[in-house]
């Protein structure tokens, strides 16, 4: 790889101004051996990213990137329409259309190594004990769901032209998180009445400092193009033990009730139709994709990632609920 004044490795994170891109932008600016960039578009909020000075490309996934890329040894890919909400068509033209564009000119360009930010949702919400990246996708219907999967499918393709790195994180939190982490910080503090299907389920939260430590291993590693990796804090847990958890740094009560899946099925379901019907853009309160994953297990194994990139979580989900809760109570107050 080209090195900038032949010692710093120079990396391009797409999506910087994001919850995850914002933290890779931020800690490898603070590392000896990178010169790192983010790539925006023009008219992002870059509230983010407040406070530190970062140099910045400005571009849309669909623009001409070959000109963006150029003279980057890594790009990261974190830039993507990330919600449980929206048409098809929008979610295939950032996700599919967007990687696929920038992979292009990666290759184009002389890029080494391109790392992409997938999901564990690749493998589906029917139910996930311990599930390891050789098993098949299973995508939920959803076009987040099944537009990440098929990224992954056309990434492949170029996997013998640069040096590919999936990552597949699963439930990220952190500070900073505005889709996930505040909303059921909010709602827990305002008094959530009970746990879906009685949090009897696993989940597999990834704090977002251990996701940080496996993208600059994943940087480092020579690994085999086209490999996966599931990223996670390595301690999957009940829904209820992490809710429990969170009122209590919170200083709230935690959930008592349980709330039946068989409730909240078909209530998602019918919302889902009802807000379709009437074209509405924000999500309802509760969507398909919500529901699933709470009242199936999600639990991933991070076996792979350990043996071949050498990881290791440096923060327990406890730690990353402190120092979230300090965070959300710094917004929210």
């Amino acid at each position: 790889m080209n090195r900038l004044n032949n010692s710093k490795m120079k990396i391009l994170i797409t999506g910087a101004n994001g919850f995850i891109g914002s933290h890779l932008l931020r800690r490898f600016s603070t590392l000896n051996g990178f010169h790192v960039c983010g790539m925006v578009r023009e008219k992002s909020d870059l509230f983010r990213l407040a406070g530190g000075s970062y140099d910045l490309r400005y571009a849309s996934l669909n623009d001409p990137l070959d000109d963006v890329v150029r003279g980057f040894d890594v790009v990261i890919h974190t830039a993507a329409r990330s919600s449980d909400w929206g048409g098809y068509e929008s979610f295939r033209r950032t996700n599919v259309g967007g990687t696929v564009n920038l992979v292009r000119a990666s290759v184009a360009r002389g890029v080494g190594r391109f790392i992409h930010f997938s999901s564990t949702v690749i493998y589906g919400f029917s139910g996930n004990r311990l599930t390891g990246e050789d098993s098949p996708a299973a995508p939920f219907n959803n076009p987040y769901c099944l537009t990440k999967v098929r990224a992954e499918e056309e990434l492949l393709r170029y996997r013998d032209r640069i040096r590919l790195t999936i990552l597949r994180p699963s439930n990220v939190f952190g500070p900073g998180d505005l889709t996930t982490t505040y909303p059921l910080f909010e709602a827990l503090r305002l008094g959530m009445p009970g746990f879906p299907a009685g949090g009897k389920y696993l989940t597999s939260p990834c704090y977002i400092d251990n996701l940080v430590t496996a993208t600059e291993l994943a940087i480092r590693s020579e690994c085999s193009s086209g490999e996966a990796f599931n990223i996670s804090d390595g301690n999957d847990v009940l829904w209820r033990e992490f809710l429990t958890s969170i009122a209590e740094e919170l200083g709230v009560k935690p959930p008592r009730m349980a709330i039946p899946a068989g409730l909240l099925k078909p209530s998602a379901w019918g919302m889902e139709k009802l807000y379709t019907l009437f074209h509405l853009s924000k999500p309802p309160i509760i969507t398909p994709y919500r529901i699933a994953q709470v009242i199936n297990d999600y639990s991933f194994s991070i076996e792979k990632a350990k043996r071949m990139l050498g990881y290791l979580p440096i923060c327990s989900t406890e730690e990353g609920i402190r120092e979230s809760v300090k965070w959300f109570i710094g917004v929210a107050s």
